[in-house]
């Protein structure tokens, strides 16, 4: 595929949403789309091992959410890309190669991807591989980020996973591969596959960048035996306009540091853990959300670098089980300017954070780079719905999307020296003393460092 610069303008490279038809198996192939798989198509209800189809709805199958529909929105009997993965190495289900980049240039290659097998069948959870590679696949890797175990869940239910690069070179191919090389369930449906340029808003920086690279802050709440923390979020450099909770009774616009989801709602899941890996009894920020638009954190760093990326992230769960009448979470994430009505630097949102039969953590993170070196970081809720309106928060981090850097730019200390000189002249020799004085003025700007708040 070429790309002009009217569709650099736009933002959008390709968006692949399959279509939409009555059949419930499109006749369409890959090659109507641009892109090659490793599967075959089927045209018939059973989609075996490694096979595919561009299914309207789930098909019957044993275990599977059966009529369940696609992701894209406003699209009746809208297709997707239903496949049974196979299990040989690096055997794309996607590949796409694009030409006439501009080279520099910043893009994000994303798509929406969900687990097709209902909660509680036991089979292998599927988990995909984006890469970006320059040429071919015998090429460079330059980018590539993973899903991830894709949950089961009590309903199907998408998230957008993508990988943003910069290529050095005009064309790439693009792939999705599957990191499971087993028969035994792997079955996934994909969506809503899209190349855009990066805007100001876009994914965590890309998974080769944060491998090794600086932690600017790194909140996990830290661990005890009492069931709530009496620590408060100023002893981890935020603020939220909740309230906090050190009893079990939760209400609307309230929060507490835990480290188990309290027994006393029927519908939540009782007792479940923190996110934090080897933290016993570690605690969560667990919320119930007020309305609209409340802060739920707020957090303000200085001295950062102009023009350097950086990636802000952290992990949700909702703490409804599956089949409660209660609204999806959904957070948004912003980066301002640190003043008054900041300017908006960066923005995206979680979407719906699902229900499921086991609470299940995802990570969500936006990246951005500063216009000024003081910023507020932000989460807010999207949902004006205080009843159910309940999420968990955990292992909240801000990282340098650089592995040579240390994401901090302190004003320099400035020396200014004046130097004055004094002539005093007598009538009674004709010898001149010069009295030289001088004054050295010093000014010194202190700079704050962010530091990793754990108990």
């Amino acid at each position: 595929m070429c790309v002009d610069n009217a569709t650099h303008k736009l933002g959008r490279i390709f968006l692949i949403a399959f279509g939409n038809g009555l059949s419930t198996y499109s006749k369409k192939t890959p090659s109507d789309f641009n892109f090659t798989t490793a599967h075959t198509q089927n045209l018939q209800t059973s989609i075996l091992f490694s096979h595919f189809g561009f299914g309207n709805k789930v098909p019957e199958h044993s275990g599977w959410h059966n009529g369940s529909l696609d992701h894209t929105k406003d699209d009746d009997g809208g297709y997707m890309f239903l496949a049974d993965v196979g299990n040989e190495s690096h055997q794309p289900l996607f590949n796409y190669k694009v030409n006439n980049l501009s080279s520099g240039v910043c893009y994000e290659f994303s798509a929406d991807i969900t687990n097709v097998v209902k909660s509680g069948s036991n089979l292998t959870k599927p988990n995909v591989r984006l890469e970006v590679w320059e040429k071919d696949k015998n090429g460079t890797l330059i980018a590539q980020t993973s899903t991830g175990n894709l949950s089961e869940c009590g309903t199907m239910s998408w998230s957008k996973y993508g990988v943003s690069f910069v290529p050095t070179s005009t064309s790439v191919t693009l792939l999705m591969v599957s990191n499971i090389f087993e028969t035994r369930g792997n079955d996934i449906a994909i969506d809503d596959i899209e190349l855009s340029v990066c805007s100001d808003s876009v994914d965590l920086c890309a998974e080769q960048d944060t491998q090794e690279s600086t932690s600017m802050f790194l909140i996990t709440f830290g661990n005890g035996s009492s069931t709530y923390s009496d620590k408060t979020p100023s002893d981890f450099n935020f603020t939220t306009n909740h309230t906090q909770n050190l009893q079990t009774c939760f209400e609307a616009g309230h929060f507490g540091l835990i480290n188990k989801v309290p027994g006393n709602v029927s519908a939540w899941h009782s007792g479940s853990l923190d996110h934090t890996p080897t933290d016993d009894d570690g605690y969560m920020f667990l919320v119930d959300v007020g309305h609209r638009n409340d802060q739920i954190f707020n957090y303000k760093i200085n001295n950062l670098c102009i023009g350097l990326g950086y990636g802000f992230s952290a992990y949700f769960a909702n703490i409804f089980k599956a089949g409660c009448n209660a609204p999806e979470r959904d957070v948004r994430l912003e980066v301002r300017a640190a003043k008054e009505d900041g300017d908006l630097i960066a923005s995206k949102s979680t979407g719906d954070i699902p229900q499921c039969n086991n609470m299940t953590w995802s990570k969500h993170g936006i990246s951005f780079s500063p216009t000024s070196s003081s910023v507020v970081i932000l989460m807010l809720s999207n949902v004006n719905q205080s009843s159910g309106n309940d999420v968990a928060i955990d292992d909240i981090e801000l990282r340098v999307c650089s592995g040579n850097h240390s994401g901090l730019c302190p004003p320099t200390t400035s020396t200014t020296t004046t130097t004055t000189t004094t002539t005093t002249t007598t009538t009674t020799t004709t010898t001149t003393t010069t009295t030289t004085t001088t004054t050295t003025t010093t000014t010194t700007t202190t700079s704050t460092t962010s530091t990793t708040s754990q108990q």
